[in-house]
């Protein structure tokens, strides 16, 4: 099992895991490529973005804001049976970021052999 964390507005983002992997969905429409970072620290999956509001005329009067804007952060704590080498971040043509995060099994009972000196 996996805990995950997300700093700022609640911006939505899907978590998916099989046996085989765990697969994390974030849209970032309006986000820029070069403004995601995606890295590890320790077991800690940390994905940062910034949205950054495009620039209107002075006079216009807001009537309804819901976007968010500004730096992001989302933190996902993996579970310790991953491969934290082989993990994939793709950034989608619709802006949507998968990050694939391989998974390897532990055998309930394994017979280990003992060695004589």
């Amino acid at each position: 099992m996996f805990t995950y964390y997300l700093k700022m507005p609640n911006i939505p983002y899907d978590i998916y895991e099989s046996d085989q992997e765990i697969v994390v969905v974030v849209p970032l429409w309006g986000v820029k490529p070069e403004s995601i970072d995606v890295y590890l620290e320790k077991n800690v999956l940390k994905i940062n973005w910034t949205r950054t509001k495009p620039a209107l005329k002075e006079n216009l009067v807001p009537q309804k804001e819901d976007c968010y804007w500004g730096d992001f952060t989302a933190e996902i704590q993996l579970p310790l049976t991953v491969y934290f080498d082989k993990i994939q971040p793709q950034l989608t043509k619709e802006n949507i970021l998968l990050v694939t995060v391989p998974k390897y099994s532990l055998p309930e009972k394994m017979k280990l052999d003992v060695k004589y000196l």
